[in-house]
C-alpha cells in the first residue's frame, strides 16, 4: 500500500482524506494527515450533496486493518470526506494508512506474552479532550463504529461515551456484531450502548431486528457497499506469477484471520476434497494464518499470508471459501460474488439476506458441494451479479451518509 499526500482540493478527484487536528488536545500529531485506502475504498466522483464544512472523529477499536470494520471504516470516512468534513480516524489501534490517526490506548487490549488479552490503560481526560478537539469542539460529529456495540475495554468505552454525551457531540452508531451473537465474547448487559438523540445504523435486517427486540434501539439498515470498478482492477496474470501459481492451479482463496468462528480447518477439508477431484494443483491460500490447518496431511498446496490489493486477491482466486459459523455480514461473499466467483459458506444470519440479494452460495456441509463447485468452475457461477451488484452499489454511500447526518 502506498500513501499518496494530497492537498483537499483534489480529494475528490483522488480518493485522498485530509484531516486537520485541532487544538492541542490532539499533541503530537501531524497537522495535516492524508490517508490512502487502496483502490477499493475510493469514492465515487462528482457526487452532488454537500454538508458543508465541520469535522469527524471515526472512533472504533482498530482502524486500517484488514478486518472487516477497518474497510468498511475506510469507506465511510471516504464518502464524509467527499461530503465536505474533514475526517481524523481514532481508535485503540491504528494500522496500515491510519496509523498516524489519534490513538486512544485505553480503547485497545493489547496481548500478552502467553496470547491472553491484557487490561487496557484506563481512559485519560486527554483522550477525551482529544477526541471533542478533532471533531471541531462540543457539538460535533463522532461516529462509533462498532465501538458502542462489542464490549472490548468497557469501563472506557462506557465513560468516554458518556463523555461525548455530555459535550453535546452527534453521535452516529454504527452496529457490526454484538456479544451475544457469539459464545466466547464477553457479555456486559449495558452494551450495545443507546446514547440520547444518536443515530443507528445496523449492517443487516437480522441485526436490527435483533437490536430493536433486545435494547430497543431503531436502527436504519444500510448494508456494506461494493466499490465495483476498483474490486474489478486486480492483476491476476502479475499476482499468480508471483506466488508461483500455474495456469492450471485452482486457488481457494480463504481471506481471514483463523478464529475458532472462520472455521478453517472445515475450509481446508473442503479442498483436501477438491485436490481429490482436481487434475491439476489445488491452492488453499490462508491470508490471515501462518499454519497450514491439516498439519501438511491435505492434498492441496498450502499459501499463507497476504500479498497485493485486495482487488489483486478476488483476481487471482478462482472460488472463495468462508465457511464460518458465524459473520456479521460476510464481505468476502458479497464480493467475490459480485465478480462472479464460487463461494464456499458455512452459516450465519445475514447469509439469507445476501441470497435475497443475489448470492448463489455452495453450503460447506453440502453433500454434494464438491460436485457443485467443480461444476460452477466449469459453466460459471449462478449468482445474479446484476441484482446483487444493483443492491449494494458503493456510488450512493455519500448520498446516505449525507440522508443520515441529516437525522442527527
Amino acid at each position: 500500500m502506498q500513501a499518496i499526500v494530497s492537498m483537499a482540493s483534489q480529494a475528490d478527484e483522488d480518493a485522498l482524506w485530509l484531516i486537520a487536528f485541532i487544538g492541542s488536545a490532539a499533541r503530537n500529531l501531524p497537522d495535516v494527515l492524508s490517508l490512502d485506502h487502496e483502490p477499493l475504498n475510493r469514492p465515487v466522483r462528482n457526487t452532488a450533496v454537500a454538508c458543508g464544512t465541520g469535522h469527524l472523529v471515526h472512533l472504533s477499536h482498530q482502524l486500517g486493518g484488514y478486518d472487516g470494520v477497518s474497510v468498511e471504516a475506510g469507506q465511510w470516512m471516504v464518502a464524509f470526506q467527499q461530503l465536505g468534513l474533514r475526517v481524523t480516524p481514532a481508535a485503540g489501534r491504528l494500522l496500515g494508512a491510519c496509523a498516524s490517526g489519534l490513538p486512544l490506548p485505553s480503547l485497545w487490549r493489547p496481548e500478552g506474552p502467553d496470547g491472553r488479552l491484557l487490561p487496557p490503560p484506563a481512559l485519560t481526560e486527554a483522550e477525551i479532550g482529544a477526541v471533542i478537539a478533532a471533531a471541531g469542539g462540543p457539538g460535533g460529529w463522532v461516529v462509533l463504529d462498532n465501538i458502542a456495540t462489542m464490549p472490548t475495554a468497557p469501563e472506557a468505552i462506557v465513560r468516554l461515551v458518556a463523555a461525548l454525551e455530555e459535550a453535546r457531540m452527534r453521535l452516529l452508531v454504527r452496529h457490526h456484531d454484538p456479544s451475544w451473537e457469539e459464545a466466547s465474547r464477553p457479555a456486559d448487559s449495558r452494551f450495545p450502548l443507546d446514547p440520547p438523540g444518536a443515530v443507528h445504523v445496523a449492517i443487516s435486517a437480522h441485526l436490527a431486528h435483533d437490536l430493536e427486540q433486545r435494547r430497543g434501539i431503531r436502527a436504519t439498515v444500510m448494508h456494506n457497499p461494493l466499490p465495483l470498478e476498483a474490486l474489478a482492477a486486480g492483476d491476476r496474470l502479475g499476482l499468480r506469477a508471483g506466488l508461483g501459481v500455474g495456469p492450471n492451479d485452482l486457488v481457494l482463496l480463504h481471506p481471514v484471520t483463523p478464529y475458532p468462528r472462520k472455521a478453517v480447518a472445515a475450509a481446508a477439508r473442503f479442498a483436501d476434497a477438491v485436490a481429490g477431484r482436481w487434475p491439476g494443483t489445488v491452492v488453499y491460500w490462508l491470508t490471515g494464518g501462518s499454519q497450514d490447518p491439516l498439519a501438511g496431511e491435505g492434498r492441496y498446496r498450502f499459501l499463507k499470508g497476504r500479498c497485493g490489493s485486495q482487488a489483486d486477491l478476488y483476481a487471482a482466486a478462482d472460488a472463495v471459501l468462508l465457511p464460518s459459523s458465524w459473520e456479521g455480514w460476510g464481505n468476502p461473499v458479497a464480493e467475490a460474488a459480485a465478480l462472479g466467483l464460487p463461494v464456499v459458506t458455512g452459516h450465519w444470519p445475514a447469509l439469507e439476506e445476501m441470497r435475497a440479494l443475489g448470492v448463489r452460495d455452495i453450503p460447506v456441509a453440502a453433500p454434494d458441494g464438491v460436485e457443485r463447485l467443480l461444476g460452477e468452475l466449469e459453466r460459471g457461477s449462478s449468482h445474479l451479479q446484476a441484482s446483487l451488484r444493483e443492491a449494494l452499489d458503493g456510488s450512493r454511500l455519500a448520498a446516505e451518509l449525507a440522508r443520515l447526518i441529516g437525522l442527527a
